[in-house]
């Protein structure tokens, strides 16, 4: 598949214009991100890219920079749309969560409506169905999950991204063991206790830096595929790569620690010859 950017972009956007975007996205989350999507280069995988939860595209706009130029990436948020879910007071609140910030910095790095589509909706007020048909009822490969992070509001969010991830997909989840939003966790937890039939965990990122507060993102994948998954990201991530333990019910999820600048390896043939003999040993 040929690229929509040059990986030069990707690149720059990650170690310096990413900066300039308003939001959140710590370096180790974004070094197994970059990784994922290396997997599934190599691995064939192909297919649009979402998010709940943008708000000015930091995220996101990564996300796009990955992309193949017959790939679309849809963007889900509520903005300013119900003051009462974003605790907008003032006109500088307002502004602040404007969709017009996201169109801004989406221009700004050559990101227009042939591949991108904003969709100004309340995910908590959509149905499975009703996503997949906005979604032009084409499943995507990269689904992040940072709206609601009220215990049913990432439920519901979950399961509308499960739903809409193939299962040679990722689904990438915000917060988990915030301290600052512990119904998100919950919420996580209840998801996994009631809803899940083919998701694992296959990895964590904890936060940057010496103080342990929680980590920045969970990653899922489909039980058919977990295996390859881990088996790659802890190769490419082998300097970060801490600990394996089991969560959830399911064993030998890796925890991923960055106290300094991320280190990532390239897939070359020695990491193919060592998951493939992983992969094979283990099925």
């Amino acid at each position: 598949m040929e690229k929509l950017f040059h990986h030069d972009v990707f690149v720059r956007y990650l170690e310096q214009e990413s900066q300039d975007v308003d939001g959140y996205l710590q370096s180790g989350s974004a070094s197994l991100i970059w990784s994922l999507f290396e997997i599934q280069e190599e691995l064939d995988i192909c297919g649009n890219v979402a998010e709940i939860g943008v708000y000015h595209g930091k995220l996101f706009i990564y996300m796009c920079l990955k992309l193949n130029k017959a790939e679309r990436a849809f963007a889900i948020d509520v903005f300013d749309t119900d003051p009462a879910i974003q605790g907008i007071r003032t006109i500088e609140d307002k502004l602040r969560f404007n969709v017009k910030n996201l169109e801004s910095n989406l221009t700004k790095f050559g990101l227009g409506k042939d591949h991108v589509t904003i969709l100004v909706k309340n995910s908590q007020k959509l149905n499975e169905i009703e996503l997949l048909s906005l979604l032009g009822n084409d499943q995507v490969r990269m689904f992040s999950v940072d709206g609601n992070h009220s215990k049913e509001g990432v439920r519901h969010d979950l399961n509308l991204a499960t739903k809409a991830t193939h299962n040679r997909g990722i689904i990438i989840v915000d917060d988990l063991f915030n301290t600052l939003c512990p119904s998100n966790t919950e919420g996580i937890f209840e998801f996994f206790r009631s809803d899940n039939l083919y998701w694992e965990p296959i990895a964590i990122a904890a936060s940057n830096g010496p103080i342990k507060t929680g980590s920045a993102k969970l990653f899922l994948a489909h039980r058919d595929n977990a295996l390859i998954y881990k088996a790659y990201l802890r190769l490419l991530n082998r300097e970060n790569y801490l600990i394996s333990d089991s969560f959830l019910d399911n064993e030998n999820v890796l925890i991923f620690d960055f106290q300094s600048r991320p280190t990532k390896y390239p897939i070359d043939d020695l990491v193919r010859q060592s998951v493939s003999k992983f992969v094979s040993e283990n099925t």
